[in-house]
Formats: structure tokens, sequence, C-alpha cells
């Protein structure tokens, strides 16, 4: 597994690369993960070092920023770092499944003769040639050529793969996946609690969710958890409209920061609702860790979500940045707790079903499988 964030960093891919990486080991497949040497995205240290992580190999290879810009895939092409040398640890294993859509790692190995497989958590619209304006014509022939393979966590984001020519034969749906052993359900929920997990930047759309709160009739008491380092004028912007919003003193609004996975389980059990306000949003595992403690989910109905929320069923999507619709939505499950019950039931239903990480390593296996043999 190769990715250019890990734990500690705390996000869904690196959520996701640890639990599949931890469930492969389990299950007899060597995995281990290589991985930037940085404390936080795109802050690379000029050092290497190997770490054991949950039984797991971490590879920490040292990077440098090959030009002092700000990110982002018109500037640099999805090539942020300079990685050191790293190629040689490849020898050893079968496959090689590259994470994200940063090109640093995949394009510095390119002459190593593996199988390589992208998995693209989102990130990127690339449907009606916005990738020509805001990407440039760099990033999708890096995308189509560097790769053997593709997975993908959503169907919205193959058919997006169909704007350049892949053929469906070279990629597979995988959704993300949740540890149901350890998002387990509550004995009993809080009223009025509302929940937000994720990072804290503008696109997860936190500021429309406080905007929403002046529509709501309920006092409620709103936990947002994840970290801030990501977007830091956001935060601050943030933390400012938090103290506004308290001091009127009809919400209680509370900022915890991030969290490890057994410490944020608590906070998915005892929410009322889980809102996920997002302009955009790739799948988000978040999503399946509310659903997997029978919380119902208010959120977008962008990209993948709507393949995880079906409306009425398990939750309630609504349009992004309509902060009066999300707080309808809102109060309507506030006040029908008989339905916040049965939408929370039906959510893990569909987990056990669907998205548990036992389901997706063993899927994960097969296409494994598929692609050593050719």
């Amino acid at each position: 597994m190769v990715t250019p964030c890990y734990y500690p960093a705390k996000g869904g891919t690196e959520t996701v690369v640890r639990n599949l990486s931890i469930a492969l080991n389990k299950d007899n497949v060597h995995t281990d993960v290589m991985t930037f040497n940085m404390n936080r995205k795109w802050n690379p240290k000029w050092q290497g070092k190997t770490e054991e992580i949950d039984g797991v190999t971490v590879f920490k290879i040292p990077g440098l920023n090959w030009l002092p810009i700000a990110h982002s895939y018109r500037n640099n092409f999805g090539l942020n770092l300079i990685p050191g040398k790293f190629t040689s640890i490849f020898k050893n294993y079968d496959i090689i499944h590259f994470h994200e859509l940063d090109f640093s790692f995949p394009l510095f190995s390119c002459l190593t003769r593996k199988p390589k497989i992208i998995h693209l958590h989102g990130g990127i619209d690339f449907s009606h040639g916005v990738h020509l304006k805001e990407y440039g014509v760099i990033t999708p022939i890096l995308l189509k050529y560097l790769p053997d393979y593709y997975i993908s966590l959503s169907r919205q984001l193959i058919r997006d793969l169909a704007f350049f020519n892949i053929s469906k034969e070279k990629i597979a749906y995988l959704p993300n996946s949740v540890d149901t052993e350890l998002f387990t359900p509550p004995r009993q929920k809080e009223d009025n609690l509302l929940l937000f997990v994720g990072r804290i930047t503008f696109g997860k759309g936190i500021h429309v969710l406080l905007d929403a709160l002046k529509y709501l009739k309920n006092p409620v008491r709103l936990v947002i958890i994840g970290p801030s380092h990501w977007d830091v004028d956001y935060y601050r912007y943030l933390e400012r409209q938090i103290e506004k919003e308290n001091r009127k003193g009809k919400h209680e609004i509370r900022y915890l920061g991030s969290m490890e996975q057994v410490d944020l389980v608590r906070w998915y059990q005892k929410a009322s609702i889980f809102v996920l306000p997002s302009f955009s949003e790739a799948f988000g595992i978040v999503i399946l860790e509310a659903f997997s403690c029978e919380t119902p989910v208010v959120a977008t109905s962008v990209g993948g979500i709507p393949e995880i929320v079906k409306n009425h069923q398990n939750g309630i999507l609504v349009p992004p940045n309509k902060p009066l619709e999300l707080a309808e939505a809102i109060q309507y499950l506030l006040d029908n707790r008989n339905v916040r019950t049965r939408m929370g039931k039906e959510g893990r239903k569909s987990i056990i079903r669907e998205f548990s990480l036992k389901v997706i390593a063993e899927r994960l296996q097969g296409i494994y499988k598929n692609v050593l043999n050719g």
C-alpha cells in the first residue's frame, strides 16, 4: 500500500489504508505501507525511517517540495513531492497499490516492473472538461498511463474515468468499509446531539451547518471532530463563528479536535443525527461509521454520497450550500424519534450487507488475484 499520508495523520484515505492493511494481514495477505515522512500534509522531512504500526511495517520515505507554491493540480500536475530512494523496496512485493491521486510515488516508480493499481479516493471532478481548466493537461495523461489497473470507491468515479477512454475492464468498484466490530450500536442515544466528523476544510461545509442552526426550533448540542491543520485560515474563521453562536445561548457547539477511532465511536453512538454538509465528497467513510452505530445521517447529495444514503430510508439528502433545507431535514429527524431509530437500524443493516471491513477485504483479495492473473 503506497499512500502520500498515513497514520497518525487522520483522514478518510488514511483510515481506509490502515484498516485494509490490518485486515489483509489477518487474512495472511502480507501487506506493508509506504508513505512520506511528514508531520502534516506536504510538510515533509528529508530523512526516512521505518516503523511498526498495528503490526504493519510502515516505510516513511523522505520527501522534498519541488516547488515553493501552494499545492494544486494545475501548478504541479499532482506531483507534490520529490521522494527519496524507495523503489528498491518494491522488489519484495507482488503488487504496488497506490492510494490518492497524488502522482509523486507513481511517477518515480514508472520503471518498476510490477503490477500497479491506482485507488481513486476522489478529490477531482473529471466531468465536463473541468480537469482541463483546473488541473491542466498533464494530470489526465499521468492518470491514464501510469497504472495497470484502477480501483474506484464510487460508481460516479467510474463514470468519470470513462471520460479518459479507460477500459471498464481495467476498473474495479470497491467502496470504503468500516470495522463493524468496533463501530457498534449504543444502548441509548442522547437527544438533540448533532455530530460532524471530518477534516476542518471549506469543502466540508461546516459553516453551512453553523448557519443552519439559526433555523432550528430545538436547542441542540453540536459536536465537531476532526483535524484542523488542513486549512488553518478556515479553522480560525470557524472558531469565531462558533464563539459567536455560543454567546447567543441557544445552542452549544464544541470542537474536540481529532480523535482515535476507539474514542470516536462513543460520539457516533451518542449522537441523535450525524450531519455531513459537504460541497463535494467521493464517498464519505464517516457516513459508514455513523450507520454502523445506528446513527441516521443528513448529508448533501454530492459525489458518491447517494450511493450510501438512501433518501428517507437510512437518512435524508439535501442540496449543498442550502442552510434552510439542511435545517429542515435536521428538524424533521429531531421531531421524529421513531424515524431516527428506523433509519439508524436500516443504516446498520446496509453496512453489514455491503460495507463491512470483512466483506471489502475479501473483495480486494479477489481484485489482487485478477490483477496477478492479467
